[in-house]
């Protein structure tokens, strides 16, 4: 297992800092404004892990523009974007494919003029087909090799096509993998979303760095800890990745090492994918959350609304009530991002799915943010997940200490809940209803609204008004 990246002493100082923007404890003023640029951070992960993040499956320069300043023009703030595949000239080259994206240079400044994070799409695979990358690595051993007899590198068809794995346990491939990525970090780049193509090493690979087998769990955690550690060494620490958390592919009802990906210890924001555009795909994403809470990770979320669409024949299109309904379990996760094949856009639905999905990002602005700040240096400290999950059937669970989420599952928007015992807990939408804790409500929620209860006499729940 790696070195842990934050050793004890150094975490201990972390939590007893106090943020320069507050001024005492509990206050969020400094996340009352979008895209504040007066925080100052002293956790590992930064603020913007928390905040409102979008991306298209796949892009141009002018479509992410568009994407971005649409959602500014309807009053959505946008704190981060990805730019997902395909943006290089071949996978994981590292070089910008300037037919799609032409300076792309001029891209990333133009959002971080807008206080906007920029990460880009990546895996830890290079195709037979890339030339002359390809050849480079192998000529050298930079790639893992299915067994320690074998002549040549372990090639997997993957789902960008058939490609082999770097050796992340040699030094030498590090080196020149670091260098590849210095392509897009000298540029600013803030981050990365690393996919999961590592879980080709299944069940183990053989590593000519290491000079022996290693498990595909060691594989992933040396693949997301290189990404992590270099971007920080690199840009600073108010970077960050995206990757994947609990997997289990929908395969089952487990979590645990077998669907485990990024070290925990660096799961500041995870997200579960990919998911069909239905309440089955919300359920299945709920489920790896579920898992990746049990593990525990400390910060997680979903692609809203779904990655896929195209699931059945004819293809099955997202409805407004999905959307709506999986954009409110996405305000109230660790990680709030909104993106995948198909629309997306709120607004292209209709206006009243716009003005909800306007409400939950700037109540996430305005309130959870802070909450969430606040909350995670305890959970991290204790080895624990914001996301608490309270039963596994209906996937109801807590966001931090003081608020009970119980998430609409289906169209109808009847849910029964169930609230924890020992405390009461004020409805967020009419605080005249208070429910005791192990008493039971049902209730048909419209789509203005959604269960979500703050514990009584908190903080959180005297200032949050939706």
């Amino acid at each position: 297992m790696k070195k842990l990246l934050y050793p004890s002493v150094v975490f201990l100082v972390l939590i007893i800092a106090t943020s320069s923007c507050k001024k005492k404890k509990d206050d969020i003023d400094c996340t009352a404004t979008p895209c504040d640029t007066t925080y100052v951070q002293n956790t590992p992960w930064p603020k913007w892990v928390f905040q409102h993040w979008v991306w298209e499956d796949e892009g141009t320069t002018a479509s992410a523009r568009a994407l971005v300043d649409d959602y500014l023009a309807h009053n959505i703030p946008v704190d981060a974007i990805v730019i997902d595949s395909p943006w290089e000239t071949g996978y994981n080259t590292f070089e910008w494919d300037n037919t799609l994206y032409p300076n792309a240079k001029a891209m990333i400044d133009y959002f971080h003029s807008k206080n906007i994070k920029v990460l880009l799409w990546i895996t830890g695979v290079v195709n037979v087909n890339c030339q002359p990358l390809y050849d480079e690595a192998k000529a050298n051993g930079y790639f893992m090799k299915s067994n320690a007899g074998d002549a040549n590198p372990k090639v997997v068809n993957w789902w960008k096509g058939s490609g082999s794995l770097i050796d992340f346990h040699n030094p030498a491939a590090v080196t020149w993998w670091k260098g590849l990525m210095d392509k897009a970090l000298d540029m600013g780049v803030d981050g990365w979303k690393c996919d999961g193509a590592d879980f080709y090493a299944f069940p183990q690979v053989y590593s000519p760095g290491k000079g022996g087998m290693v498990t595909r769990l060691e594989h992933s955690h040396s693949y997301y800890q290189l990404f992590h550690d270099y971007t920080r060494q690199k840009r600073g620490i108010s970077t960050a990745i995206m990757s994947r958390p609990i997997d289990n592919y929908n395969l089952g009802d487990f979590g645990g090492d077998l669907a485990a990906f990024s070290p925990k210890e660096i799961g500041w924001s995870c997200w579960v994918g990919d998911q069909d555009a239905t309440f089955g795909g919300l359920k299945a994403a709920l489920n790896n959350m579920y898992w990746s809470s049990d593990y525990p990770y400390l910060v997680h979320g979903s692609d809203i609304g779904g990655y896929r669409e195209d699931n059945t024949s004819p293809p099955q299109m997202r409805t407004k009530e999905l959307f709506i309904r999986w954009a409110q379990v996405g305000a109230f996760s660790g990680l709030m991002e909104n993106g995948g094949g198909g629309e997306h856009r709120p607004w292209m639905f209709d206006a009243q799915t716009e003005t909800i999905y306007r409400k939950l990002v700037l109540l996430r602005e305005k309130f959870l943010v802070g909450y969430l700040l606040g909350q995670s240096v305890p959970a991290f400290a204790a080895n624990k997940s914001l996301m608490q999950f309270v039963n596994k059937t209906n996937y109801t669970y807590t966001l931090g200490t003081d608020i009970f989420v119980a998430p609409v599952l289906d169209a109808s928007g009847n849910v029964t809940v169930n609230f924890p015992a020992g405390d009461k807990w004020v409805y967020l939408y009419d605080k005249s209803q208070v429910f005791d804790g192990g008493s039971s409500t049902t209730k048909t929620f419209s789509l203005d609204e959604f269960p979500v209860y703050l514990k009584q006499g908190t903080h959180i729940a005297n200032v949050m008004v939706p």
